[in-house]
């Protein structure tokens, strides 16, 4: 009965199937479902997943390379924690396929490998070590639109693959838009630098991820022979303004640096937000003066700004002064503490005015609020006339400490609410209002990524 359906309505049909295999299953019940329905079954690809059956890499690998068009279907891959040479996880993630002249093969057609590098690589294979695996069936992967990586410790087959995709003059994912990253562990966090090459390809628009540490000593450079050796292969830097991606997202991140290589890589970044880690994430403490000073160096084309820590994180400087936003002539809103915009002086009162250090196209303002005398910056803010866009006001502030809080509050409220701006205080306690400030971010699909 569904074969007399037409297309258009099976793919309905196949939309509602919330589990890969309901779909498989469909599309196994007849010869013309199948036709009809395989590309729709290899349009998003989840390997090595937790949930539902797990999907063997070295089997996919070998459907793409005896089925070729199956790889033009692939647009959205995610890769859950993969097995490596170092021992992650006491379960591989697939049993090693039969076909050991394909593994030699698709080795040897690959390029830029030495002749040692190839026989460990085809060592690794033959053991069944999905990251070797991994490496070979990511750059079949032409059509690919969107990634999403779950970082394992001892990635290097996939970091060294990806270094050598980076250098390539024909690109090899000439249509990857959208890279998400985040570490396998609920401790320590992946190298900044793992995500370098995603800066070489050129449809890359936005890139984001949880739990990366950006470490002070990141100029080390390993011995390119031992690269599958070392734990943590530390990939080449991008140079300046040679990618065109547009948008940084990452949470529970340590940047020693300011992820100053991330930023200046970009020719126009238009969002950036970044949300310390703390403790667990590494010792390395958020730096709001050298995140900012990253950051001026597209203060034509930023739009979009976060700078905060997780609920249950605080970081040392506190009150240090970033630096004045007011010449960011495109910026419309703007995540920071109240500390870091002003400073604080000697007896810890504000350094500068409110008002001086923001744009007039600020639309937007989050501000997270430390001292009680923060209202009175408030109040002269909201009453001038030098941010004359602005729309919207939230604060983040804690609650019950002043006596005189809930009247000042109120005060401010009235005030916003005579110009016509927006004015909300919610309470960060509060589960559903931490994802709420989540979702108000305008690209904020990388709040997500744990999650999945």
């Amino acid at each position: 009965m569904l074969n007399d359906l037409p297309p258009e309505i099976i793919y309905l049909i196949a939309g509602y199937l919330s589990r890969p295999c309901d779909l498989y299953h469909l599309l196994s019940s007849s010869r013309g479902l199948y036709n009809v329905l395989q590309p729709v079954l290899y349009t998003n690809v989840t390997l090595c997943g937790l949930q539902g059956i797990e999907s063997s890499v070295s089997t996919f690998l070998y459907a793409i390379t005896r089925t070729p068009k199956l790889a033009s279907h692939v647009r959205t891959l995610e890769v859950g924690s993969w097995d490596t040479d170092y021992g992650h996880g006491e379960k591989a993630c697939e049993k090693l396929g039969s076909d050991r002249n394909l593994i030699h093969k698709l080795v040897n057609d690959t390029t830029g490998y030495s002749d040692k590098e190839r026989s460990k690589w085809i060592n690794a294979l033959k053991r069944g070590v999905t990251d070797a695996w991994l490496a070979l069936l990511l750059p079949r992967l032409k059509a690919l639109r969107k990634l999403s990586l779950t970082w394992p410790y001892g990635a290097d087959y996939v970091l060294s693959m990806l270094q050598r995709a980076s250098r390539e003059e024909i690109p090899v994912f000439p249509h990857l838009e959208e890279v998400y990253a985040t570490w396998y562990d609920t401790e320590n966090a992946a190298h900044s630098n793992f995500m370098h090459p995603f800066f070489s390809f050129p449809s890359m628009r936005k890139l984001g991820g949880w739990k990366f540490d950006e470490p002070e000593d990141s100029d080390y450079e390993p011995d390119p022979d031992e690269i599958f050796e070392y734990p943590e292969p530390c990939l080449e830097a991008p140079p300046p303004r040679c990618s065109n991606i547009t948008d940084i997202d990452l949470h529970e991140t340590n940047a020693a640096r300011g992820m100053r290589i991330w930023v200046q890589a970009c020719k126009e970044l238009k969002s950036f937000r970044i949300v310390h880690g703390g403790a667990l994430i590494s010792h390395n403490d958020i730096q709001p003066r050298k995140i900012y000073e990253s950051l001026s160096l597209h203060k034509a084309t930023l739009e979009s700004i976060w700078i905060g820590n997780t609920e249950d994180t605080e970081w040392d400087n506190y009150d240090e002064w970033m630096g004045s936003f007011a010449d960011f002539t495109a910026l419309k809103f703007l995540y920071a503490r109240a500390a870091n915009l002003v400073g604080l002086d000697m007896d810890d009162n504000p350094a500068r005015r409110l008002k001086d250090v923001l744009p007039p196209s600020l639309e937007t303002l989050y501000l997270r609020l430390r001292k009680e005398d923060g209202f009175e910056q408030l109040i002269e803010f909201i009453g001038s006339e030098d941010v004359p866009k602005l729309s919207a006001l939230y604060l983040e502030i804690d609650r019950g400490n002043d006596p005189e809080q809930p009247e000042r509050l109120e005060f401010l409220k009235q005030l916003c609410l005579e110009k016509g701006i927006l004015f909300h205080v919610p309470d960060t306690t509060d589960f559903e209002a931490w994802h709420y400030w989540g979702d108000v971010w305008p690209l904020g699909e990388a709040s997500y990524l744990e999650c999945c």
